[in-house]
């Protein structure tokens, strides 16, 4: 289970986020595998448009959760992908582009991976 208070702690130990950046969590509780990547948030933009351009019609969640779970299968080199379907499966919800980079921007956001589901959220305060 994610413990965000742990979280919360380790985070405050890093250096703030660069200006123009955004912070996000990855938590993979199968491989016991946590990662914290500070992204562009212009390349995220353009990253998370890209991924919802390509999305099936057919069950596009079920696509973006499959392919977060195969990319954290590859390992760390590919959490730029992971950070990107997140924000996609985000805007799968909500719809609202600005809404949804206005969430991110607000403070640390985290994808939860366990053997149930995918849940991307912001890490509680």
């Amino acid at each position: 289970m994610f413990d965000d208070a742990a979280a919360r702690r380790y985070l405050a130990g890093l250096a703030p986020v660069a200006e123009g950046s955004v912070r996000w969590l990855i938590h993979d509780q199968a491989r016991h595998w946590v990662s914290v990547v500070d992204t562009a948030l212009a390349s995220l933009r353009q990253d998370c448009a890209h991924v919802l351009s390509t999305l099936p019609e057919e069950d596009p969640n079920d696509s973006l959760v499959e392919a977060i779970r195969a990319f954290l299968a590859e390992g760390p080199d590919r959490t730029p992908h992971v950070i990107a379907l997140s924000c996609a499966l985000l805007m799968q919800g909500t719809g609202d582009r600005e809404t949804v980079f206005a969430r991110i921007q607000s403070g640390v956001m985290a994808t939860l991976v366990d053997a149930e589901d995918v849940v991307v959220r912001p890490v509680a305060a």
